[in-house]
């Protein structure tokens, strides 16, 4: 922990570029957690940054994930930022004691997150801040995003952290203490279940604004092309490494006597909360259209994952995209795309052909409803 309190109740932070030297100066003055009242050391070795820390007995559970030293470099870090422009207080206690954000500026909870905690840990704390009234403030502080040639493959817990802005459509934004600076990816559309197509911008700390404002440069492109392509990577791959007869998706649609293949171009578009679903798209709009006379689209989709067909993505910080919306937004593309069209190819060359004409007629909707 950064902050603590004297025997004044004055409060003390631990950041910026006298730090160090601020906390030897403090080694022989006792202080106090801010929660507890417990007694502190101060550590400030020659390895990890100028911190307080609770006796070993403390049984004090303000700070019960374990702070790495990246967590409270950042932490440190993200508080200067903040005070150039801004009033804040570090780990700010709220006034039940059930949260501590680690920065508090105004009524922006900003949350420095290195280590990996669950979907419904997150979407927890998420939920209790704005149920206060106040915005939470997630930054990404974990492993660096991994790079797949051109795409980027954003893991579970990475994805936790996207938000959603009519210009930026999907973005993450994540901070390097080592680097000073800001990585921003912007306008994110999943290709896969786990590779995504995203503009990527770094940003030095000193040239951030508080809150950060979205920024929109030129034109934004995307090809169905690639996503089509991508879709037959991942039925390769699906059917190389997983038992064909026994994975939901492929065993439906053999039953039906057909080739996943040769599918209509329809059935495994990009649509803006989709995000929302692990799976690939082929797999839960394969599923809608089989129910297609039977019940809506969404019940189809939440039945599939209550039994186990389908996996769902909390997307705590984009409000509203959930996998009921993404299935109502799939319903709406078929309207404009024409629900009548739905033919299988008859071979890989008739559906390469197909899909060419598909994208020469309909690239411009299915994208224009992607993102805007």
């Amino acid at each position: 922990m950064l902050s603590a309190v004297d025997a004044h109740g004055r409060s003390v932070v631990l950041a910026g570029p006298e730090a160090k030297s601020l906390a030897i100066h403090l080694k022989e003055i006792p202080h106090f957690c801010p929660q507890c009242g417990g007694s502190l050391i101060v550590k400030a070795g020659d390895v990890n940054i100028p911190h307080f820390a609770h006796t070993s007995q403390s049984s004090c559970d303000s700070f019960s994930e374990h702070e790495s030293p990246r967590h409270l470099a950042g932490k440190a870090d993200l508080f200067q930022w903040i005070t150039t422009t801004a009033d804040a207080k570090m780990e700010a206690r709220l006034p039940d004691g059930s949260q501590r954000p680690d920065i508090l500026s105004g009524k922006i909870a900003v949350e420095f997150q290195c280590s990996t905690i669950s979907a419904a840990l997150f979407k927890e704390r998420t939920d209790k801040y704005t149920t206060r009234g106040m915005t939470p403030f997630w930054i990404y502080g974990g492993k660096p995003v991994e790079r797949k040639g051109s795409y980027i493959k954003l893991t579970p817990f990475q994805r936790l952290f996207l938000r959603y802005h009519p210009q930026l459509g999907f973005y993450f934004i994540s901070y390097c203490p080592d680097r000073k600076g800001f990585t921003v990816y912007g306008r994110i559309i999943p290709v896969t279940p786990s590779l995504c197509a995203a503009e990527r911008r770094f940003i030095k700390m000193k040239d951030m604004s508080f809150p950060p404002s979205a920024e929109v440069k030129g034109k934004h492109a995307f090809s169905l092309k690639a996503f089509f392509d991508e879709k037959r990577k991942w039925m390769d791959r699906a059917l190389y490494f997983q038992n064909a007869r026994r994975h939901p998706f492929f065993k439906a649609v053999y039953a039906e006597g057909r080739n996943p293949y040769l599918l209509p171009e329809q059935i495994g578009l990009p649509v803006r909360s989709g995000r929302a679903i692990r799976n690939h798209p082929a797999e839960w709009q394969f599923y809608i259209l089989m129910d297609w006379k039977k019940r809506p689209a969404e019940e189809t989709v939440r039945q599939r994952i209550e039994l186990g067909h389908l996996k769902e993505q909390l997307l705590p910080l984009a409000d509203g995209m959930t996998a009921e919306t993404a299935a109502k937004e799939y319903t709406a593309l078929l309207y404009l795309l024409g629900e009548e069209n739905l033919t299988d190819s008859t071979s890989m060359g008739a559906k390469l052909q197909n899909e060419k004409a598909f994208m020469n007629t309909f690239s411009a909707t299915v994208i224009s409803k992607l993102i805007f």
